[in-house]
């Protein structure tokens, strides 16, 4: 890609999810994910009828008088964005899975440092293509876009296995995961379930239903060579049983590490369905 393209490219996404992140994104997301933990900030006086386990005995006896210690709730939130970057999301009709992931992508990563969050990339495939550690600032920022824009891809299958082995090693500190997928392998490896208990993760399934249903809206006319009947087999029937099936497969898979895929299909307008998709699991949260 020449230099001059790639600048176009980084600046246009960066309006774009500048935009929506603005108008839209940005307060789903600080209502959604916060931060994990209690952070120390100070000593003061014991007031009557507070929590007794919250006392600073060290400082009480030193004073003579009872004090507690102060807490308050981690704010700051590292934020990881983890891409499939595999053959299969060359695929799509308007846009290619891995355009909708490198936007996507993009508007999450902007979405965390707006919000002074630290966020970093892993692309994979069936190895880690890229690795970029978690920071904050508008250049880190741009530098993620472009390795979301550029980085070329050795392997070309999904192994989902090697991202979380990857997080499981190298991220102690509880953070927030974003797994952008279009989700073609097999069932999830043990290696999810380590990460779902440290980490929070929020699968995002970037999909075309033709990668699924190739045959959808056709129809073939067949004849029964015993009985000479003929009639005409609508394929879209079976296309849409399978389209089916395999979303069920991978909520279910999801769900029973207590998280659901939001489902983005690759249309013009794909970051207002992760925008709904947000809004859906505040209502759910809210409950």
């Amino acid at each position: 890609m020449l230099q001059e393209e790639l600048l176009k490219q980084i600046r246009l996404i960066d309006l774009k999810v500048r935009k929506q992140v603005e108008s839209s994104l940005q307060g789903s997301y600080h209502t959604l994910f916060k931060g994990h933990g209690l952070e120390f900030q100070e000593v003061r006086e014991y007031v009557e009828g507070e929590d007794v386990r919250l006392m600073d005995w060290n400082v009480t006896a030193r004073m003579g008088r009872p004090f507690v210690r102060v807490y308050r709730e981690e704010r700051e939130l590292t934020v990881m964005v983890v891409v499939d970057v595999s053959a299969s999301t060359l695929f799509g009709r308007a846009w290619s899975g891995r355009e909708v992931a490198a936007t996507l992508g993009a508007a999450l990563a902007f979405s965390a440092i707006r919000n002074n969050d630290k966020a970093g990339l892993i692309l994979f495939s069936d190895r880690i293509e890229e690795y970029i550690p978690p920071r904050r600032g508008r250049n880190h920022l741009l530098t993620i876009i472009r390795a979301l824009l550029t980085a070329p891809a050795k392997g070309r299958r999904t192994d989902p296995d090697v991202p979380f082995r990857f997080v499981n090693k190298a991220m102690k500190k509880k953070s927030l995961l974003f797994f952008l997928s279009d989700m073609q392998f097999g069932a999830l490896p043990d290696s999810v379930a380590v990460a779902a208990r440290r980490h929070e993760i929020v699968p995002v399934s970037i999909f075309d239903r033709m990668s699924y249903a190739p045959e959808r809206n056709s129809f073939i006319r067949v004849r029964d060579p015993e009985s000479g009947a003929a009639r005409v087999l609508d394929l879209s029937v079976a296309a849409e049983g399978r389209w089916g099936n395999f979303r069920k497969e991978k909520d279910a898979a999801f769900k029973r590490l207590g998280t659901t895929p939001l489902w983005i299909e690759n249309r013009t307008d794909f970051i207002n369905d992760l925008v709904l998709g947000f809004k859906k699991m505040q209502r759910k949260a809210a409950r």
